[in-house]
C-alpha cells in the first residue's frame, strides 16, 4: 500500500476551520489572518523564525477555543454570541467589555422580569471575569498541548501560551507587555483584528481604528505600518483564501507527516472536537477506534479501513459551529435549532476540503454519519444506494456509542442495552445489520449472525481492485494505483471476475455499485 504522506498545515487548516466555526468568526477568519500576516511579515522584515512562528499562530490562536466552553456557556449563555460580539473590540477598554457582557447577559436572561433580569445580571457583572479569566488561561495551555501533538516547536508552542496578551499589558492570563510579548503574537493579534475590524467597518475604518489603538494592544511602529498600508495590505483578502495559497506561505521546509503521525494529529482534533463538554470527551476515540475495528472484520481494504480511522476522529468537527447551550439542554429543541443541529454533518464534509484527495473518502463519510438506510437520517435524507459499507459503518458505530454516554436529556445506557437499541435499529431498517453486527462484534457483545464475511469471498485488495475497474481504470492504471505489476493487477482482476461470476468491467462495475462499493455516478465503465 502507498505511504501516506500528509503536509502538517492541512491539520493546521482543519483546526483553523475549527476554530472560525466555534468562535463565530467569519468564513476563512484564520486563513485571511494568515495571508494578511506573512504580508505584514514581509512589509516590516521580520526574521525568519518570526514569520515561522506567525504562520503557525495564525491557523492555531484559538484551537484551544473549546477548552471549559460548558464553564462559559453555562455563565453568559451563547457562547458563539459573545465571541463574535468580542471580536474586533479593544478587550483592554473596560467599558466596552462591560457593554458586551451586559449584552450578552439580556440574551440569557431574556425570559425574566425587567427587575429580575436587573438583579441576574448585576449578579452575573460581579462574577464575569472571574469565570472569564481561568477560562481563557485554559485556552492557552490547550493551544499548547494540542501544538505539541502536531510536533511543533517549544517557540512556536510558547506563542501559543500568549494568545491574549497585548502590548500595554492589560491583557490575560499573565498580564505581560511590550517586548515580553513575543513578536509573532504581537503580529497576528494585530492581524486577526485588522481582518475582524476590515469586515465591521471597512478597511478606511479598520485603518484609523488599528492608529488609534497604538502603544494599546498593538506595538505602536507595527500599527502605523498597517494603518499606512491598509489598502496594499488587504488587497484581494476578501476572497475565500484556497488550499494552494496556505501551503506556498509556509516558511520552508514544509513539514510533512507520516501515518503515524497523522493518526497523532487526528487524535489530537478528536479531543479538541470533544473537550467542549464534559458528557463527549472521548467520544471522537471511541467511534474511531469502533469504526476501525469493524472496517477491519469485514475485510475491508486497508485505506477504508483507514479513512474510518480518521473520519470517526473528526465526523463530529461540525457541531461545532452550533452553541453549548443548544447541545446541554435539557429538553427538546426548537425548529431552528435542529435544522442548525442537523448541518453539522455538511460543516464537516467542508472542514476537509483542505486536504485534498486524502480528505475526499473521510469526507463522504463525515458528511453520511447521520444517514440512514431507509433514508430517515439527515441531513440529505439519503437511502442505502448511496451509503458505502464505510459508511455504514461509521453510522453503526456512532450511533452505538452515543447510546452508551450521558446525555442531558437522558442516562447513558450500558453497553448490552445499547447494543439491544442498535439491533432494533436494524430490525426497522435504518442500520446496516452488517454494519451493526460487525461494530457490536468487535465492542465484544455477544453476536446474534454471524460476523459478516467479505464480498464473495473477496479478499481486501481484491475489493480494492474492484473499487477502481468499477471506476473505469485499466488493468495498467490499476497496476500504477497500487504500485504493482500489470501482471499482477491482471491476476487480481480475473480473480474478482471469477468470483463474482462476471467476465466484462462493466459487471463488475455494475456488482461494485449494487454492494455500496462505490455510489452511482462514479463509476465510469
Amino acid at each position: 500500500m502507498t505511504a501516506v504522506s500528509i503536509r502538517r498545515a492541512d491539520f493546521m487548516m482543519v483546526l483553523a476551520y475549527a476554530s472560525d466555526l466555534a468562535t463565530g468568526h467569519s468564513r476563512d477568519f484564520a486563513l485571511k489572518s494568515c495571508v494578511l500576516a506573512m504580508r505584514i511579515a514581509d512589509l516590516a522584515g521580520v526574521s525568519d523564525e518570526v514569520r515561522r512562528n506567525a504562520y503557525h499562530q495564525s491557523m492555531l490562536r484559538y484551537v484551544g477555543c473549546n477548552a471549559d466552553t460548558d464553564l462559559l456557556s453555562a455563565t453568559f449563555g451563547d457562547e458563539i454570541a459573545l465571541r463574535q460580539d468580542l471580536v474586533g473590540l479593544d478587550m483592554g477598554n473596560r467599558a466596552e467589555l462591560g457593554r458586551v457582557f451586559v449584552q450578552a447577559f439580556k440574551r440569557f436572561y431574556y425570559d425574566l422580569e425587567p427587575d429580575a433580569q436587573g438583579r441576574a445580571i448585576e449578579a452575573a457583572m460581579s462574577q464575569a471575569l472571574a469565570v472569564a479569566r481561568p477560562v481563557l488561561t485554559a485556552h492557552c495551555e490547550v493551544a499548547q498541548r494540542i501544538g505539541e501533538r502536531l510536533g511543533l516547536s517549544d517557540e512556536i508552542r510558547r506563542n501559543l501560551g500568549q494568545i491574549y496578551e497585548r502590548w500595554d499589558g492589560k491583557g490575560l492570563p499573565r498580564g505581560l507587555s511590550g517586548e515580553d510579548v513575543l513578536p509573532a503574537v504581537r503580529l497576528i493579534t494585530l492581524a486577526q483584528d485588522a481582518i475582524a475590524l476590515s469586515d465591521a467597518v471597512g478597511i478606511d475604518g479598520m485603518a484609523e481604528t488599528v492608529a488609534s489603538r497604538g502603544d494599546g494592544p498593538y506595538e505602536a511602529d507595527l500599527a502605523r505600518l498597517v494603518s499606512a498600508n491598509a489598502a496594499v495590505l488587504m488587497e484581494g483578502i476578501g476572497a475565500t483564501v484556497d488550499r494552494e495559497t496556505i501551503l506556498a506561505l509556509e516558511p520552508d521546509p514544509p513539514v510533512t507527516l507520516d501515518e503515524a503521525a497523522c493518526d497523532e494529529a487526528f487524535l489530537a482534533i478528536a479531543d479538541m472536537i470533544d473537550m467542549r463538554m464534559p458528557f463527549t470527551q472521548g467520544h471522537s476515540r471511541m467511534v474511531s477506534e469502533l469504526a476501525m475495528g469493524a472496517g477491519k472484520r469485514i475485510g475491508l481494504p486497508d485505506p477504508d479501513v483507514r479513512a474510518l480511522r480518521w473520519s470517526g476522529c473528526i465526523h463530529d468537527i461540525g457541531e461545532l459551529v452550533v452553541p453549548v447551550a443548544t447541545w446541554m439542554r435539557n429538553g427538546p429543541l426548537s425548529v431552528r435549532e435542529r435544522d442548525a443541529a442537523q448541518l453539522h454533518a455538511y460543516y464537516g464534509e467542508r472542514a476537509l476540503a483542505s486536504f485534498g484527495r486524502e480528505g475526499e473518502a473521510m469526507a463522504a463519510l463525515v458528511l453520511r454519519h447521520h444517514e440512514r438506510l431507509d433514508g430517515s437520517g439527515y441531513h440529505r435524507k439519503v437511502g442505502g444506494s448511496d451509503l458505502s459499507p464505510a459508511a455504514r459503518i461509521l453510522a453503526a458505530a456512532e450511533a452505538f456509542q452515543t447510546s452508551r454516554e450521558e446525555r442531558p436529556h437522558r442516562k447513558a445506557l450500558s453497553s448490552e442495552a445499547a447494543a439491544a437499541q442498535l439491533r432494533a435499529a436494524v430490525r426497522d431498517g435504518c442500520i446496516c445489520p452488517d454494519a451493526a453486527e460487525a461494530v457490536l462484534s468487535f465492542a465484544g457483545q455477544p453476536s446474534r449472525r454471524a460476523v459478516p464475511q467479505a464480498l464473495a469471498g473477496m479478499t481486501p485488495r481484491e475489493i480494492e481492485v474492484l473499487r477502481l475497474i468499477a471506476a473505469g481504470l485499466t488493468a495498467k492504471e490499476v497496476a500504477k494505483k497500487l504500485d504493482i505489476s500489470p501482471k499482477t493487477a491482471d491476476h487480481h482482476i480475473q480473480s474478482v471476475y471469477s468470483k463474482i461470476g462476471v467476465t466484462t468491467r462493466a459487471a463488475a462495475a455494475l456488482y461494485a455499485v449494487e454492494h455500496g462499493l462505490v455510489r452511482p455516478g462514479e463509476t465510469q465503465a
